[in-house]
């Protein structure tokens, strides 16, 4: 693989000998993997996003978020929080996929059932572990376009493998409507088996792609 401070010179070179008329872009799968690096990458000391007491600090969950260091807390807390941290999460970039046709349909039942549902697998997933395997884990930051399932997963960071799965599927049952099927995949069993956490009939009419 191409070091990125390469990339990032041939990229600059090719645009100053094109004056600025080509410039390259790099795979979107590459642009997704270094926004979540990024993302996770932030500071040196491993870190964990909590809720402050005033819960009117903030329009936004995400930007009022204190963070701590991880490896200061127990594993009791350090399940607490990037708990919190997830279902804060799983709710933003739910609503980020679905943009504002769905959302304005579906988002109060995907608030309040399926992201603290998710939330609470991702609890169970992490007991299974000890504190230094829960303090790599991170999120995603890409819910898929289009038609794709993804939402969010939950990686470990230092590893790179995944641990959790959030996805949202289409179903249309023969002479029947629409419906969004919501469910996790975990690690635990090996990705294998559909987790159902519930299923929202949408209408007879065709949605609309995620993000439109």
């Amino acid at each position: 693989m191409i070091p990125q401070w390469i990339r990032k010179s041939l990229v600059a070179c090719v645009a100053v000998l094109t004056f600025g008329t080509v410039i390259p872009t790099l795979p979107a799968h590459y642009l997704d993997k270094q926004n979540d690096k990024q993302n996770v990458q932030g500071s040196k000391a491993p870190i964990i996003a909590s809720r402050p007491d005033d819960k009117s600090a903030s329009k936004l969950e995400q930007s009022s978020l204190e963070i701590v260091d991880r490896s200061s807390l127990s594993k009791a807390e350090l399940i607490d929080r990037l708990s919190t941290y997830v279902l804060d999460e799983a709710k933003n970039q739910g609503t980020e996929k679905f943009g504002a046709r769905i959302s304005a349909k579906i988002n109060g039942q995907y608030a309040n059932q399926i992201a603290p549902a998710f939330a609470e697998a991702f609890r169970n997933v992490s007991n299974a572990h000890d504190s230094s395997w829960i303090q790599e884990l991170e999120v995603t930051h890409a819910p898929t376009p289009g038609l794709g399932e993804r939402i969010m997963h939950v990686y470990n960071k230092k590893t790179g493998k995944e641990v959790i799965k959030l996805h949202v599927r289409r179903d249309h049952p023969p002479l029947d409507g629409y419906y969004f099927n919501f469910h996790y995949h975990t690690a635990l069993d090996g990705f294998q088996k559909h987790h159902e956490l519930k299923t929202i009939y949408w209408g007879k009419n065709m949605p609309p792609k995620w993000k439109a």
